[in-house]
């Protein structure tokens, strides 16, 4: 059976993305906004605990929060051929749009799967010009190149790595990866740039491996200016095995600024990467409304 019909509120806005629209999900009454990013091939309304977390949000009138998605240029097929710039320059177009045309006073970006990326990629205030904002949540934060590991036979992978990092190094990045240098993983076009960003050591995208040394993860966790709440699944299929999640976790919070990763973080128990069941939904959305509820 098909999900139940829902409704929201559409919200056109000026951005770089031509004709760019939110969907608002709650009271548009509400004086703050959570602003939810979804992960590769995600686009509104794919991620259906969303849907839960905005009726939880409804049930907490004094918090006075409703939920966004935003569509992005990357959105669905199309994060193939943009990068994690382009992300941040649609969602700082909107934030403007909520603090202005609105009149929201505070704004939390939520990321979930690569949408996490694009929260620490829209830390980066001095490169984007981006407006701050109050508050981050990085739900299933995971490293694409340890993801696809196991999936793909070393040699494919590597010699993909190889031929997007000559494409690349040549001034042609934009230029789409040849066929049989893709994983059958991949099954829609995507540029030499988003393929080495995405799964060669110390691309773009490369925020949340295990082994990347102190200095690099220090630089990212130290643009955080304010809270974040880092909520990893606790079941996530896309974690290899050999990665210990909460050492992870626990390593990421010591290299961040003090009291900057809130202590409300932990892994959602028995959670899928989108938190398909109930119970964890409910767990998440109790965490969330506390993080919330605990913002200045």
């Amino acid at each position: 059976m098909p999900p139940e019909p829902f409704p929201v509120l559409v919200h056109p806005f000026l951005g770089p993305t031509p004709r760019s629209c939110a969907y608002e999900a709650g009271s548009p009454t509400s004086r703050n906004a959570l602003v939810f990013i979804g992960g590769l091939g995600d686009g509104p309304h794919t991620v259906p605990y969303v849907r839960a977390l905005a009726s939880r949000l409804q049930s907490e009138p004094a918090l006075s929060y409703s939920l966004f998605e935003v569509r992005l240029s990357s959105a669905f097929g199309g994060f193939g051929y943009r990068r994690l710039a382009d992300d941040v320059a649609d969602l700082a177009a909107l934030v403007r749009h909520l603090r202005g045309a609105l009149g929201r006073d505070r704004v939390v970006l939520l990321g979930h799967s690569t949408g996490c990326q694009d929260c620490m990629e829209y830390t980066d205030y001095a490169k984007h010009g981006a407006e701050p904002v109050d508050g981050f949540i990085l739900q299933g934060p995971v490293s694409d190149r340890e993801a696809f590991g196991p999936l793909v036979p070393k040699e494919e992978l590597e010699a993909g790595v190889a031929k997007a990092a000559e494409l690349v190094g040549s001034g042609q990045g934009d230029t789409i990866m040849p066929r049989d240098k893709l994983s059958e993983m991949f099954d829609t076009p995507i540029t030499a740039y988003r393929y080495h960003s995405l799964l060669a050591p110390g691309g773009d995208d490369d925020f949340f491996s295990s082994d990347l040394p102190d200095d690099k993860v220090a630089s990212f966790w130290s643009k955080f200016q304010k809270p974040v709440l880092v909520l990893p699944s606790g079941e996530d299929e896309h974690v290899p095995k050999s990665i210990d999640v909460p050492k992870l976790l626990a390593r990421w919070a010591s290299l961040a600024p003090d009291g900057i990763v809130s202590d409300l973080s932990g892994l959602i128990p028995g959670a899928s990467h989108t938190v398909k069941s109930p119970e964890s939904r409910e767990w998440m959305a109790d965490r969330v409304v506390r993080f919330l509820s605990s913002l200045k």
